[in-house]
C-alpha cells in the first residue's frame, strides 16, 4: 500500500449486527475494483471483531489494516483489498 492510497468507502457497521454486517461489506466489496480497499467500522465488543475478518479471508480478500479507532474505542477499523 502506498501512501497516497486511501479507501473508497467508509462504511460504518458498528450498529449493525453479525451476520448482516458482514454481508453488507461483502455486497459492498463486490462492487468496487479489483485491488481497490474499503474502511469498515465494525464493534469491538461484538462477535463481528473475530468473524468478519475471517470471513472476508476466507472468501479469498485481504484484510490491510485492523485497529482500534482513534475517535471510539469501542470501534474497529478494517480496511479491506478486494482480490477477486
Amino acid at each position: 500500500m502506498t501512501s497516497n492510497e486511501s479507501p473508497l468507502e467508509i462504511l460504518d457497521f458498528r450498529l449493525t449486527k453479525c451476520p448482516l454486517n458482514f454481508v453488507k461489506t461483502r455486497l459492498a466489496l463486490e462492487k468496487i475494483p479489483l485491488n481497490a480497499f474499503l474502511e469498515v467500522w465494525i464493534s469491538a465488543t461484538s462477535e463481528s471483531v473475530m468473524n468478519i475478518p475471517k470471513s472476508i479471508e476466507a472468501e479469498g480478500h485481504e484484510i490491510i489494516k485492523n485497529e482500534r479507532l482513534e475517535a471510539d474505542p469501542e470501534g474497529i477499523c478494517l480496511w479491506i483489498r478486494r482480490l477477486k
